[in-house]
C-alpha cells in the first residue's frame, strides 16, 4: 500500500494528543521500481510469524514499512501480530518519516535555489529530482500549471513548475522542492503530493507522469 496522507494529532490539546486523524492510502498491483520513487512511503503486509505448532490466527498479520531513498527501499521497521487496527499503530511512524523526508528535501535544495535566484547567475535545477527529470524529458513543461483539488473540489490550490525542478504556489513566494512538501504546506498534514497534484491543462497527475518517465527508460 503507497501511504498518500497521515494525520496525527499533536499535543495542543491533551484530550486529542497523538490521536489518529487520517491514514490513506492506495494499494499496488505490485511494488514500484524505488529510483523513480524517492520519498514514497510503502506499506506491506505480510504472514504472521507464528511458533511451530501454534493455532494460525487469521485475524493478524505481520507489516512491513518501507521508504524509496536514493534507488533502494530501505526497510524502516517490522511489527508483528498487528490486527485490524495496524494502521493506528503504524500512523505515528509514518507520520514521523513523512515529516523528516519533506524537511531533508527541502534543507538540500536549499542551497540550490537560492544559487539559481541571485542577479546575474544561470538557473541552476534542483539535481536528482523526478521533477527534473520530467523537465528534462519534455514529459513537463517549464511554466505549466498543476492544480489541487480538495474536499470534492470545495478548495482549489494552484502551483506553476519552476526551471530549476521547484514547484511555486500561486502566492508567487512559496517555493518547494517537492510535490510532497508542497501539498503538505498546503493541508497541515503529511501528505505524498504526487497523486494530488494534476496538470491542469489535461487532468494527469504527477503520478502518471511519473509512470510515463519510467516507461520511457524501460524501452
Amino acid at each position: 500500500m503507497l501511504v498518500l496522507a497521515v494525520d496525527v494529532h499533536g499535543d495542543v490539546d491533551p484530550d486529542t494528543a497523538g490521536k489518529v486523524a487520517l491514514f490513506a492510502g492506495t494499494w499496488l498491483a505490485d511494488q514500484p521500481p524505488a529510483d523513480l520513487h524517492d520519498g514514497d512511503l510503502v506499506i506491506r503486509p505480510l504472514p504472521p510469524t507464528q511458533a511451530p505448532g501454534a493455532l494460525v490466527d487469521d485475524h493478524v498479520a505481520d507489516v512491513e514499512m518501507l521508504l524509496a531513498h536514493r534507488g533502494r527501499w530501505m526497510p524502516l521497521g517490522r511489527w508483528h501480530g498487528l490486527d485490524e487496527r495496524w494502521s493506528w499503530t503504524l500512523a505515528p511512524t509514518a507520520a514521523a518519516t513523512m515529516s523528516l523526508y519533506v524537511d531533508a528535501a527541502e534543507t538540500l535544495s536549499r542551497t540550490v535555489v537560492l544559487a539559481s535566484e541571485r542577479p546575474g547567475s544561470s538557473p541552476l535545477r534542483w539535481e536528482g529530482t523526478v521533477l527534473s527529470d520530467l523537465l528534462a524529458t519534455k514529459l513537463v513543461e517549464y511554466g505549466e500549471e498543476l492544480v489541487w483539488e480538495r474536499r470534492a473540489g470545495a478548495v482549489r490550490h494552484t502551483a506553476r513548475l519552476r526551471i530549476d525542478g521547484t514547484l511555486m504556489l500561486a502566492d508567487g513566494e512559496s517555493v518547494y522542492a517537492t510535490p510532497a512538501a508542497a501539498a503538505t504546506a498546503l493541508s497541515g498534514i503529511h501528505h505524498h503530493g504526487w497523486t494530488a497534484w494534476r496538470r491542469t491543462s489535461d487532468g494527469r497527475t504527477l503520478h502518471d507522469l511519473r509512470a510515463d518517465l519510467r516507461t520511457q527508460r524501460d524501452r
